[in-house]
């Protein structure tokens, strides 16, 4: 669980602290209240895109922690030589030349290393994340992903026999 985001510099953030509560947590508020430049930082901190044009004017760089608490122990802690410990701290620096430096438990790694370990470690929701569900191919990865008897080369993970499968498209 997140339990807090340190955020500099980013927009027009100089510097905030957010600390969250156990369970399913809402960002609300008017229109400029900053809940974007939030998202923003959480989604930093996981590993996903994040430009220099996100440095606040006149600074040289942005930088993000946060503090999971309850991780569970997952195998990409091992794979990573990372230790594994059930309160995490993970930092990235978004520096204004485009390079980020980026820490789990205080070890160095690459953005697409602490993306692997964002997903399995938080869920973000937009308002506008209803709007998939009647995209039908949004929709089929995720029926035959869950299928056990699927063997689709269209979509992995999918190990029916290929006559149950629609084609490819």
């Amino acid at each position: 669980m997140l339990s807090t985001l340190h955020i500099e510099n980013i927009a027009v953030i100089e510097q905030a602290e957010i600390s969250f509560g156990s369970g399913f947590n809402v960002l609300t508020g008017e229109t400029g209240a900053g809940k974007s430049i939030v998202i923003d930082a959480i989604s930093a901190i996981l590993g996903e895109r994040a430009s220099r044009e996100m440095i606040r004017t006149g600074a040289q760089k942005a930088f993000v922690s946060a503090i999971f608490t309850g991780v569970p122990e997952l195998p990409w802690f091992a794979e990573n030589q990372v230790p594994y410990e059930p309160e995490l701290g993970i930092s990235r620096e978004i520096f204004a030349d485009g390079k980020n430096s980026c820490r789990v438990g205080g070890k160095p790694v690459t953005v697409s290393t602490l993306r692997r370990l964002g997903v399995q470690l938080i869920q973000i929701h937009g308002q506008n994340d209803s709007q998939q569900l009647p995209n039908a191919d949004r929709q089929r990865p995720r029926y035959h992903a869950q299928s056990r008897r699927c063997r689709s080369p269209c979509w992995p993970g999918c190990r029916a026999p290929s006559a149950q499968v629609p084609r490819c498209r």
